[in-house]
């Protein structure tokens, strides 16, 4: 009886056309929204967010509305947390995915003066694959077709086509893309 009423439940979403509607399990899709709309966790952002992640200033975040796979990232990767400065933004390639516990940050604070931030844009590019455990820290451009492996912490920009992994990440692999 619960599973058809959390079927009926997603599905008043999905004929509605709204952009909260995801085709995820019923039980995590319901539990997103208790904590979004009821919980008030992540309340501002216009699409859903798994309920352990937290997004601040989802306003300077930037990625195609119509893509399904990051909204889905978001979504169903648990653990994350993206914390989006004033003054910066974080832009999102078409087709990137991730998984848990990612950390992006585009503010950090000054090496001496620990009451001064430095904030600076991220930029990941289209069709990557963001490892579990990844930190991205500020002014870091991540070019199209990037792979970043598990536990890695990337303090620099990459090009496309690579594959990243490490603390402080580095190139291990460059790929060829299928035509």
């Amino acid at each position: 009886m619960i599973t058809l009423l959390l079927k009926l439940f997603k599905r008043m979403y999905k004929w509605t056309g709204s952009v909260y509607y995801l085709d995820i399990h019923e039980g995590l899709f319901c539990t997103n929204w208790w904590f979004q709309k009821v919980r008030k966790v992540n309340d501002d952002v216009p699409f859903q967010v798994h309920y352990t992640s937290l997004v601040a200033g989802v306003e300077n975040i930037k990625f195609p509305q119509h893509s399904v796979s990051i909204r889905k990232s978001f979504a169903v990767s648990g653990g994350c947390y993206f914390g989006i400065a004033k003054g910066s933004t974080l832009e999102i390639g078409e087709g990137t995915i991730w998984a848990w516990n990612v950390n992006i940050q585009t503010a950090n604070h000054d090496f001496i003066d620990r009451n001064k931030f430095e904030v600076k844009s991220i930029r990941i590019g289209d069709n990557c694959w963001i490892g579990g455990n990844v930190t991205i820290l500020p002014g870091v451009v991540l070019g199209n077709n990037v792979t970043v492996g598990a536990n890695s912490v990337v303090t620099k920009s990459f090009p496309d086509n690579v594959v990243i992994a490490g603390v402080p990440a580095k190139i291990l692999k460059e790929i060829q893309p299928t035509a």
